[in-house]
């Protein structure tokens, strides 16, 4: 087996937090940089960037012309403040994120402190920003998305002077507020999931999707005559509801039973949806993946669970909520208000809802 060591920054970085956690440094200062490398038997590029680490950590203060400072445990608990959207629903993927964010923040020595979107909205505006303004936040995470611009939480934020970071928004929502948004790609990840069906040997694929919230109905339908599937359009369901069942069931009656042939194989516009579905065909005696392979976008809520277990393009919700810590606090940092919009990863995970031997078979043949 082999063994993977750990990349010498990492190394560096992780010498450095114990040696000033046990107080090696009684000064309160590093050595300067040159005899710190030495010391460490590393470059100074090396070092750097375990320094910028430890500084986006405010374990330390690099201060130019002067030296390296260390924080005391006292100065190193900047707090930052999570707003919550004000309905939790299973469907929603920020439920999911604020864990990675707890963990990242533990990690980076941070405090992380949480409320409700209407716990601010239902004040003055000038209120809610001196609400904000007392509690020395160096920074905000909205776990919210697709706004207008016009909301009053986003004239709020705006007037706090912080950085905002939307986690997990659309691209659009970078135009239609003043913060920085990170966001899933759907476009490839759609397009991710569906060359994957079609490596299997599946050509005759529909998409359950929500309005065109996540893909436009054209844009779909080019990605499909890209990848040489069946273009007949009755294979794309738009349902009403994103978290309605009744509303949910009705539209996949209504579909699958408009159908002349039924579909290979099904992505869902959401685990919720899969979820419907794998109702849908068990009452009408059809089987996954024998039948009908089924693929969700999401991967939240227990796929592995699920009889059979349910094939997903997962956001890496845990990794989403890492990294926005972070890119928080590289804004704060930089004095930033505002960053591009910044693709967040997602990955395959295949399961027994898509494994299809006989397709299996042809394809290897």
């Amino acid at each position: 087996m082999q063994i993977r060591k750990t990349p010498k920054t990492d190394a560096v970085y992780l010498k450095l937090k114990q040696q000033i956690a046990s107080g090696v440094y009684p000064n309160g200062m590093l050595p300067v940089e040159p005899d710190l490398a030495v010391q460490l038997q590393v470059s100074r590029k090396t070092l750097r960037s375990a320094l910028s680490r430890l500084a986006l950590e405010n374990r330390i203060s690099r201060v130019k012309g002067e030296g390296t400072f260390i924080h005391s445990p006292e100065e190193r608990k900047d707090k930052i403040l999570v707003m919550l959207r004000n309905v939790e629903d299973i469907t929603f993927p920020e439920r999911y994120i604020l864990p990675g964010i707890q963990q990242e923040a533990a990690a980076m020595n941070l405090l992380v402190e949480t409320c409700a979107i209407i716990s601010l909205t239902a004040d003055s505006v000038e209120n809610a920003v001196r609400s904000i303004q007392r509690k020395n936040y160096c920074g905000i995470l909205l776990l919210d998305a697709h706004f207008r611009g016009d909301e009053p939480i986003v004239d709020i934020l705006k007037q706090t002077g912080l950085p905002v970071l939307l986690p997990h928004a659309a691209p659009g929502d970078a135009e239609r507020t003043p913060f920085a948004v990170m966001g899933t790609d759907y476009r490839q990840v759609i397009r991710d999931g569906m060359q994957y069906l079609v490596n299997l040997g599946h050509r005759r694929i529909a998409y359950v999707a929500y309005r065109e919230l996540r893909i436009d109905k054209e844009s779909y339908f080019r990605l499909r005559e890209e990848l040489g599937l069946d273009p007949n359009p009755e294979l794309y369901a738009a349902m009403t509801s994103h978290n309605q069942h009744d509303v949910i069931m009705t539209g996949m009656e209504k579909f699958f039973g408009g159908l002349r042939e039924m579909p290979t194989a099904v992505l869902c516009f959401s685990d919720y949806f899969a979820l419907c579905l794998y109702e849908y065909l068990k009452k009408h005696q059809l089987r996954i993946p024998e039948d009908i392979a089924v693929l969700s976008i999401g991967g939240m809520i227990g796929c592995d669970f699920l009889s059979p277990p349910l094939s997903s393009l997962d956001f890496d919700c845990m990794a989403i909520g890492r990294i926005a810590v972070r890119t928080l606090m590289e804004m704060k940092m930089k004095k930033q208000l505002t960053r591009p919009f910044a693709a967040t990863p997602h990955r395959l995970t295949e399961r027994e809802s898509t494994r299809k031997p006989e397709l299996e078979s042809n394809c290897a043949s």
